[in-house]
């Protein structure tokens, strides 16, 4: 056989036309049974083809790689529910594993110990299960029903004489006022009025729905467990792969897990405190609602600026809906505690616990904020803080490894010119 004649160089013609037709009909039976939509079949067709060269070739090598990427992305948005419980219960190991590192030095065994910690925490989610949710959702669906029925009065007022004479009192004609009503007016009042009660009726669904949903992830304490116990062994295999591969991406993922392990502790104390504190203040200085609105503004206490402006709303909002009368004075209270939390947490306390680790310019915080908030909504506003702490600390590193190897070449070319 002549190999001239191939239609694939350094093989004969007849195996290069069965490549060619096993490749046709491989794409025609991938094509007629669905199957070419499926990023997990595409995935391993690139597998399968880039493999073979990845080391030989640089491209196909980082082909492969972001195919790679790629695909570990698109797994953990299509498994985003499934993950869940596995996810919330690595990140609570995560934040948990200094104190059972600390029960170990006291000779505490790390089963012993993990099992006392998710006791404990577990008999907190009971208590606010029983003492704090009924009340929260009762006020929560207390201040649904107060707008519910200010958007009812309301709407009684706009078709009232006494409105339609108050306008006339400031020389509008009657006919001009019925027009203005009942044409531009009211839609758009009850178009508002429509999406407040959606999105507040909306709420008190998705909270049951969430509550439900905790009430039955019951595989999150048990996954919790086994992750605690084996993590030293996890971190070990780790440490072992990449000190050997990479030990300076070791060095960088311990920053890493450094500042989230600080960051993310931190901002989960002080949701909890904060909310607990803003609760107690509200409801000594006797403003209705007080667990509601401390709960959301502990919520909100992670989210930089935004967070205490969205808790002045939500308070001005709810004084004014449901005691009118006392509304200043309500108003002033909430401001009062809303910021002197805020100048307590943001001030005091948050500077002696995070130090300089997760210190960012005011300008360089307020940028990622609305980066990530455009792009990843509610979640990049809780993200964007200690991910952009960690970019920056990779900058860093960067600018301190430019800097050497200026000096480097700065040294190299003086010593050359001494020489000379």
């Amino acid at each position: 056989m002549d190999k001239k004649h191939s239609m694939i160089p350094g093989l004969p013609w007849n195996i290069g036309i069965s490549i060619i037709l096993s490749a046709i009909t491989c794409m025609a039976f991938l094509f007629l049974t669905d199957m070419i939509a499926s990023p997990l079949i595409l995935f391993l067709i690139a597998f399968f083809l880039l493999f073979p060269y990845r080391h030989s070739s640089f491209i196909a090598g980082r082909l492969l790689t972001l195919h790679w990427a790629i695909f570990l992305l698109w797994m953990i948005m299509d498994l985003n529910s499934a993950l869940l419980p596995f996810a919330l219960s690595f990140g609570l190991a995560f934040l948990l594993d200094p104190i059972i590192n600390a029960m170990e030095r006291v000779k505490i065994k790390r089963w012993l110990g993990s099992m006392i910690m998710l006791g404990i925490i577990g008999g907190i989610l009971a208590t606010i299960a029983v003492f704090v949710f009924p009340p929260a959702y009762a006020q929560l669906d207390q201040v649904t029903k107060e707008v519910s029925r200010f958007v009812v009065q309301t709407t009684k007022y706009l078709e009232s004489r006494q409105f339609y004479s108050m306008l006339q009192s400031f020389g509008i004609p009657k006919e001009t006022v019925k027009q203005l009503v009942q044409d531009q007016l009211m839609p758009k009042a009850e178009t508002l009025f429509a999406s407040v009660m959606d999105a507040l009726f909306a709420l008190l669904t998705n909270i049951s729905m969430i509550a439900a949903q905790i009430l039955n992830l019951i595989l999150i304490p048990i996954i919790t467990f086994y992750f605690l116990k084996d993590l030293p062994t996890l971190k070990k295999f780790i440490k072992e792969i990449l000190s050997i591969k990479n030990p300076h991406a070791l060095s960088m993922m311990e920053r890493v897990s450094d500042i989230l392990k600080i960051y993310v502790g931190w901002q989960v104390l002080a949701v909890i405190w904060i909310g607990s504190a803003a609760s107690l203040l509200l409801s000594l200085l006797g403003i209705p609602y007080a667990i509601v609105l401390g709960v959301a503004f502990g919520l909100l206490n992670p989210i930089p600026f935004f967070g205490s402006i969205a808790s002045m709303i939500i308070g001005i909002i709810v004084a004014i809906f449901v005691d009118p009368q006392h509304a200043l004075i309500h108003v002033i209270g909430i401001a009062l505690v809303v910021n002197g939390l805020h100048f307590l947490n943001a001030y005091i306390i948050e500077p002696r616990i995070l130090g300089t680790r997760v210190g960012l310019h005011p300008v360089l915080l307020l940028a990622s904020i609305f980066v990530f908030g455009h792009f990843f909504g509610f979640i990049g506003l809780l993200i964007a803080v200690p991910t952009t702490a960690i970019l920056m600390m990779f900058f860093r590193e960067w600018e301190k490894t430019l800097h050497a190897s200026v000096q480097s070449s700065t040294i190299d070319v003086s010593a050359e010119t001494i020489q000379e």
